[in-house]
């Protein structure tokens, strides 16, 4: 495990140790959300571009959602 040494001006170091209490593990928590969050950002990045490059539908919205009510329905999720 690696080590680093952060410092803080007085507000924030107060505010780290009321809010919570273990910097360390306070650290780690914040890493580990923001890895979800840039893990869910790609994810949604590379679905925007295989929608894009999927073309135009050629069906209307409504016939579209239609069709996937029909699956559903046929699959038993609905």
């Amino acid at each position: 495990m690696g080590k680093m040494s952060v410092s803080l001006d007085e507000q924030s170091w107060s505010w780290l140790e009321e809010q919570a209490g273990d910097a360390e593990t306070y650290v780690n928590a914040l890493i580990h959300q923001d890895q979800q969050r840039k893990g869910a950002e790609a994810e949604l990045c590379d679905m925007l571009e295989n929608a894009r490059n999927s073309g135009v539908a050629n069906r209307t919205p409504q016939q579209i959602m239609a069709d996937v009510q029909t699956e559903l329905k046929l699959s038993g999720r609905l």
